[in-house]
């Protein structure tokens, strides 16, 4: 018990070193009136009103702290709904006609398969295009649009292509695989 309230919220982390010292830093600097008579003197502050006052120093640091995560978490939560509408608005349609092809990509775990034309496949095999996944829909959009909700959102891109940076086997390096093989 000889811990005061002081010690124990400093060691439980409800306030810092700097609130204490700014708390002391405040007591000492108050401007002083005129002096009074004994008789009209206050009695100094009591140990409870002192504590009552870093107790609420904590306090309100603890709630701006929890201010500023809600504030981020709307935010994040602003940023990616922008994103999905940015998805959504750049989507490039695939016709249920034409598309044709069937590109298989992976997409966490398992293997999906998305059917598109052909020169939407040659565009998603050299990174020209993309595919991200909102709404429970796979949706091809151009690769900048991909570059900017990327950052934000990441969960929402499915497949970016590219040209495969790796080591190139010597034995093939005669007979290159075709870009249009077709399994």
């Amino acid at each position: 018990m000889s811990n005061s309230l002081r010690e124990q919220m400093l060691k439980s982390g409800l306030a810092s070193e700097e609130d204490v010292k700014r708390v002391e830093s405040q007591k000492k600097g108050r401007k002083k009136g005129p002096k009074k008579k004994k008789s009209q003197r206050q009695a100094p502050k009591s140990d409870a009103a002192s504590h009552a006052e870093l107790y609420d120093q904590a306090k309100r640091a603890r709630d701006r702290d929890l201010n500023r995560e809600r504030e981020a978490e709307r935010k994040r939560q602003a940023d990616e709904k922008a994103a999905r509408k940015m998805v959504l608005d750049s989507e490039i349609r695939r016709s249920e006609r034409d598309a044709d092809v069937a590109f298989h990509f992976t997409h966490g775990e398992r293997i999906k398969r998305l059917y598109v034309t052909g020169s939407q496949q040659a565009q998603l095999a050299r990174g020209e295009l993309a595919i991200a996944r909102t709404r429970g829909h796979y949706r091809l959009i151009p690769a900048e649009v991909a570059d900017r909700v990327e950052p934000v959102a990441p969960f929402l891109i499915a497949f970016r292509g590219g040209p495969v940076e790796g080591e190139d086997d010597p034995a093939y390096e005669e007979h290159p695989i075709p870009d249009d093989l077709i399994w």
